[in-house]
């Protein structure tokens, strides 16, 4: 509020500064105007010179009929200036109505975010309400508020430029005007542009589809697994999932939303069960049955269709502060109110979230130790964390190398946790079980509200490693457990490769935007050097002017000390025009796909070798700091070239540099990371090149 605020006050204050420089220059005006009257009144009728009629203006003082004509002119300027602040009456009040909305609204947006924020932890019925309403109504007020904010400081910014007109618009008048129309533009498209964001950010408020790396099992390809899901649903009452998807990444989850599924993009909609293979086969049957149980509790607690409710709107508030935030560096600082009074009701509105997610995550807790037992709950999350870790492992040992990795990673996943054992499930008691949509209360908490105590024999349990023929007891879920794991991991697979070829050729085309050729940049001297000579011959024309007719009216003495002046200059200026020629288009700087080479120095700087570049403006061009670690070898000064300072204690490299041909400054910034990136990229090409026949062995 307080950038609201501070407009409303500057506008207050400018208010009456603007009634008392109207009221001064309107006395001016006035005091004028009896001057003009009374100096007309005394003029000669015949037209004679009187030079008794005397006016003083700005310092200086004009006599007979100039003073007249003076003092008329200065009459007329004062009445354009009493137009002006006329005019100017009219902006205090816009900057105080605009600062006084847009900070009524942070109030008023302050007081409901925290009331309906209160109101959602008492009632999910009252937080989807209350959400609801913010989504219909905080991107609007959002709009209001920058909309108003802009007015104001438009207002107050124009308010101020108008006193720019006292002075005659000076060169240093023109130099603050120019300023202020590049305010008041920067912050009228910024503002513009967000508002634009927030106008279609109203409409597209759906969330994404949810992506599951899985495929769908049927109820004749997994018969065991669909009894045991509607066995559990049937006891708690719960309703029956419309699919069932399994795959070997993520954890137990539910969702009635929109799915893709990966490979293949096949779209889900409805109620969908996921279920990861490796804990089906690494885990008991009470603990499947518990964590199943705890997944279809969801449902019957109307937790999905909440979060179906919850999404959409989450997603278009979310998509409005994005559309805020994409704006609010150009916009001088008007736009982070709006966008911090934005965060805050989300905020809000995540600890009403939270708040339920671990109500509903205890409660769900308590029907799978219901249909199961307490034990087999706690041990159920207990064992889940434990297992991961193995199976996190093979996975990223897959996805490090998906041509050497086994076709069953299911049976891998096993293979690891009978070898290396389990984690010990002490170890991740405060782990928040990881889940696509909704977060989960730590494991120690969680146990506690089962009321099962953490002893000994349940962590000894809940971390037993198991036998190796655990991978049998698929078997009693899918009719084909080998082939479907062994398709389960082709998927995987399958992603992993698609993945890195999408890599590898952003990596190409990063590496293809620099070729083979250097890049050489050249001063651009020429046009300063023919400004240079053309002012020294147009000094040159008038001395020879000056030496054949003279200067009428001044002595020649005076006229001799012209001519000498004019000389003078001409042979400075055309002499450091013909210097600057002379020069030509000297290198600069040489980019090559390796590094950058400076005249000024002894070896290029390979691009692999910078830990930080730096580009700043100065008033010759640029100035380049390039930040070198200690392992690198030290470049020195050539001597005779272009100034390089060189800095060995704090490893830094300094190259002034002129603006290169043909280059503005955001210009050779993109070039410059132009090749960085692309020298990057062939790196990781070259990493990942050579790290392909180290893993073919294996």
């Amino acid at each position: 509020m307080l950038l609201p605020l501070a407009l409303l006050l500057l506008g207050l204050w400018e208010r009456q500064r603007g009634a008392d420089d109207r009221a001064e220059f309107a006395a001016e005006h006035e005091r004028l105007a009896r001057v003009v009257a009374d100096l007309e009144a005394r003029t000669p009728r015949d037209g004679r010179p009187d030079f008794r009629l005397q006016f003083r203006h700005d310092g200086r003082n004009y006599g007979g009929s100039l003073a007249v004509v003076k003092a008329r002119e200065a009459r007329d300027g004062a009445g354009t200036l009493v137009a002006v602040m006329e005019w100017r009456r009219w902006l205090p009040p816009v900057a105080i109505a605009g600062g006084g909305i847009a900070a009524g609204l942070s109030l008023l947006v302050l007081l409901a975010g925290a009331s309906l924020g209160r109101l959602g932890r008492g009632s999910r019925d009252a937080l989807v309400r209350g959400f609801s309403l913010v989504r219909r109504l905080l991107p609007a007020a959002l709009a209001v508020q920058i909309l108003a904010a802009t007015v104001a400081f438009v207002a107050v910014v124009v308010f101020e430029a108008g006193l720019l007109v006292q002075g005659g618009l000076s060169g240093d008048g023109m130099k603050l005007l120019g300023i202020a129309a590049v305010a008041v533009g920067a912050t009228l498209l910024a503002a513009g542009g967000a508002l634009l964001g927030l106008r279609r950010a109203l409409g597209a408020f759906e969330p994404d589809p949810l992506p599951i790396l899985g495929r769908p099992i049927a109820p004749a390809e997994a018969p065991g697994l669909w009894r045991l899901v509607e066995g559990l649903a049937e006891r708690m009452g719960a309703l029956k999932p419309e699919a069932v998807v399994v795959g070997l990444t993520d954890g137990f989850f539910v969702t009635a939303g929109p799915a893709v599924l990966e490979p293949g993009g096949a779209r889900l909609s409805g109620r969908i069960l996921y279920l990861p293979l490796p804990h089906l086969a690494l885990m008991r049957g009470d603990e499947v049955a518990a964590i199943i149980a705890h997944e279809l509790a969801h449902y019957a607690g109307g937790d999905t269709a909440y979060s179906q409710r919850f999404l959409p709107i989450y997603a278009g508030v979310g998509r409005s502060l994005d559309a805020v935030a994409a704006r609010e560096r150009g916009a001088l600082g008007l736009l982070g109110p709006s966008l911090r009074l934005g965060r805050f009701v989300m905020e809000r509105f995540h600890l009403a979230v939270r708040h339920w997610s671990r109500v509903r995550e205890f409660a769900a807790d308590a029907a799978g130790a219901r249909v199961t037992s307490t034990e087999a709950a706690a041990r159920a999350l207990l064992r889940s964390g434990a297992v991961s870790t193995r199976i996190a492992e093979t996975l990223a040992a897959a996805a490090e190398a998906p041509d050497a990795a086994p076709p069953d990673l299911v049976a891998a996943s096993l293979d690891r946790a009978v070898a290396r054992g389990l984690d010990d499930p002490a170890l991740h008691l405060e782990a928040e079980q990881a889940h696509p949509t909704d977060t989960h209360p730590p494991t120690r908490e969680r146990v506690a509200a089962l009321g099962q105590a953490l002893d000994p024999d349940l962590l000894a349990a809940a971390g037993l490693t198991p036998p190796p023929h655990a991978l049998g007891q698929l078997a009693a879920y899918f009719a084909d457990p080998a082939g479907l794991c062994r398709a389960a991991s082709a998927d995987f697979l399958g992603a992993v490769r698609e993945r890195d070829a999408a890599f590898r050729a952003h990596l190409e085309a990063r590496a293809a935007e620099v070729g083979t050729e250097e890049r050489v940049l050249r001063a651009n001297y020429r046009p300063r050097g023919l400004v240079l000579a053309v002012a020294g011959g147009l000094f040159a024309v008038a001395a020879l002017g000056i030496a054949v007719f003279g200067i009428p009216g001044i002595l020649p003495r005076e006229a001799t000390v012209v001519l000498a002046t004019a000389l003078g200059i001409a042979v400075l200026m055309g002499g450091a025009g013909a210097f600057v020629l002379s020069r030509g288009e000297p290198v600069i700087l040489v980019l090559r796909p390796e590094g950058l080479a400076a005249p000024g120095l002894d070896r290029t700087i390979a691009w692999d070798d910078i830990a930080d570049l730096d580009l700043t403006g100065s008033q010759s061009g640029l100035v380049m700091r390039v930040l070198l670690p200690p392992a690198v070898p030290w470049p020195e000064r050539r001597p005779g070239r272009p100034a390089a300072k060189l800095d060995p204690g704090r490893r830094i490299v300094t190259l002034p540099l002129p603006m290169p041909r043909g280059m503005n400054p955001q210009g050779f910034a993109d070039l410059v990371a132009t090749y960085q990136a692309a020298a990057q990229a062939r790196s990781i090409l070259a990493g990942n090149a050579a790290a392909v026949p180290a893993s073919e062995p294996a």
